[in-house]
């Protein structure tokens, strides 16, 4: 691929009664649509190679693409922000999701305030791990979810302020794969191996 920014996403696809996976890796140039039997990193590793080594990743927080050894990695803020939206039940976790959403709001405004700017990332993942640090006990099970999915994903939140390429979502590959979403709204399913493949 020409360009080492990659977004990718992943959709099932429904074959001959069989439940498939539409993967989308999209750059400046090219987008690749491919389907495959599985959900897993060995899906990518095989498909790619030793090549996601020379890519940036921009991904959602599926599992698989942690377990592959990307040359950088963003994870979509976007996801994170309808995730903080679902997890609040109560005023204590709105206070707090509301620092966190405000958090990355201001990042992402930082960006494009200054495209071209190398942003450093340290003062972000500070005020990030201040909020980690929070009690949160009593927020429940949903809650406690979120924050480790966000320590998880920490080191891959807050890149895109690096490197001015990297966007902080990955919305573009998620419209990529939206065509497919519709086709199988409308249809619910393929007939045939050919025809999916050929729709991709």
């Amino acid at each position: 691929m020409s360009s080492s920014v990659v977004g990718f996403d992943e959709s099932g696809c429904y074959c001959n009664k069989r439940l498939d996976w539409a993967w989308i890796a999209q750059t400046v140039y090219y987008t690749l649509l491919f389907r495959a039997d599985g959900r897993s990193s060995k899906v990518l590793a095989d498909k790619f190679g030793d090549s996601l080594e020379r890519m940036t990743a921009v991904t959602d927080r599926h599992s698989a693409y942690f377990a592959l050894h990307f040359l950088n990695h963003q994870v979509c803020l976007a996801s994170f922000a309808a995730r903080v939206a679902v997890s609040v039940r109560t005023e204590r976790q709105a206070g707090l999701s509301d620092k966190i959403a405000s958090l990355f709001r201001e990042a992402i405004h930082e960006r494009n305030s200054n495209p071209s700017a190398i942003i450093p990332k340290a003062s972000w993942l500070e005020r990030l791990d201040n909020l980690l640090k929070l009690n949160i006990c009593n927020f429940g099970k949903k809650f406690e979810t979120f924050k480790k999915g966000l320590i998880k994903c920490r080191d891959y939140i807050f890149n895109f302020l690096k490197d001015p390429m990297i966007p902080s979502d990955n919305n573009g590959s998620e419209r990529g794969i939206r065509k497919l979403k519709i086709k199988l709204k409308n249809s619910c399913t393929f007939r045939s191996d050919l025809g999916t493949d050929a729709f991709l």
